[in-house]
């Protein structure tokens, strides 16, 4: 399957990510995956924007993406707002082995883990889900990054 890196972070295209991983990982294309029903809600014109010209995007719901990801030659770059919408895509069948946590910010009632990742009982719940799943979870911010771990939240 083509997907090099999976990131969940709530802010989607900003600079970590088309400054620091893009060009890292050698992506060639942004997939952001969506619950379904929900692909309409993004700003695809201002997510263009956001993103350098040499890298093309696509916004698909989560069985779609799946689907695209699956028959793909590119190398994807895929992109989540949340926990819950990569805990969709497993349920659809990705296969995947790690999800990197880039942002999740501030929310009531939620703990600290890092900087920019704040987690409630609900991110709490997916982040046990996908972590029974053998999917492994790190923290980084940008490649270079010190990750945190996540089992300490998750007792």
């Amino acid at each position: 399957m083509p997907i090099i890196f999976a990131r969940v972070d709530d802010r989607l295209i900003h600079g970590q990510v088309v400054q620091a991983w893009l060009p890292e990982l050698n992506a060639d294309e942004v997939l952001i995956s969506c619950p379904k029903g929900k692909t309409g809600e993004l700003n695809e014109g201002l997510l263009r924007l956001s993103l350098p010209y040499e890298y093309e995007l696509s916004i698909l719901d989560a069985p779609s993406a799946v689907r695209y990801a699956a028959s793909s030659k590119k190398r994807i770059f895929l992109l989540l707002e949340s926990l819950e919408a990569f805990a969709d895509l497993v349920k659809e069948g990705l296969q995947i082995k790690s999800v990197n946590i880039g942002g999740m910010h501030f929310k009531e009632n939620a703990q600290k883990l890092a900087e920019h990742v704040f987690l409630d009982k609900q991110d709490k719940h997916w982040l046990k889900l996908i972590r029974d799943l053998g999917i492994s979870v790190e923290t980084r911010a940008v490649p270079n990054g010190v990750s945190i771990s996540i089992n300490e939240v998750l007792l």
